[in-house]
């Protein structure tokens, strides 16, 4: 009986460990870079963010938020896209290496994730990609001067990399 016990308990322990590894990962854009964040950021009222998060049934998470704001066009943008066990191999490495997509011009940024770049363009969107793992993180913001952006995109890139 003792042993039954025993066992049993090893058993939940190994259950809940690999429950909590799997679902670990996994964030939730608004929780961390909140309303307030955003609004010091684009520097105007925005509103609540809109967006959801989504476990598909090819395996993947994508947690995909704006925050836009009350007046102007000014918005923030993010997309946090985890490749799932079901993705082929090096999935978010092959989508990163072809970033840019529209082809303009991108900048490497040391000391984010494994690679991350810089991406400004002429439609006002600034990006920042990071890949850390098999997880890519796509941060815009649009409506602010690219020479503006950088700094405040990499603070929230770190922010959502320290809760994956």
């Amino acid at each position: 009986m003792k042993t039954t016990l025993i066992n049993l308990a090893v058993l939940t322990i190994a259950i809940v460990n690999l429950a909590s590894a799997h679902a670990g990962g996994k964030i939730d854009v608004p929780k961390v870079i909140t309303k307030s964040d955003a609004e010091k950021i684009l520097g105007v009222p925005v509103k609540d963010a809109n967006g959801r998060n989504q476990n598909r049934a090819d395996g993947y998470y994508d947690s995909e938020w704006t925050y836009h704001a009350i007046k102007g066009d000014k918005a923030l943008y993010f997309d946090v896209l985890y490749a799932g066990r079901e993705a082929p191999p090096h999935l978010t490495q092959t989508m990163f290496s072809v970033l840019p997509a529209d082809g303009s011009k991108s900048t490497r940024i040391d000391g984010l994730g494994d690679k991350a770049i810089f991406c400004p363009n002429e439609t006002g969107m600034v990006m920042l990609h990071v890949l850390k793992g098999d997880i890519l993180i796509t941060i815009g913001i649009h409506g602010l001067p690219a020479n503006a952006v950088l700094d405040p995109e990499k603070s929230m890139a770190t922010k959502i990399l320290a809760n994956l």
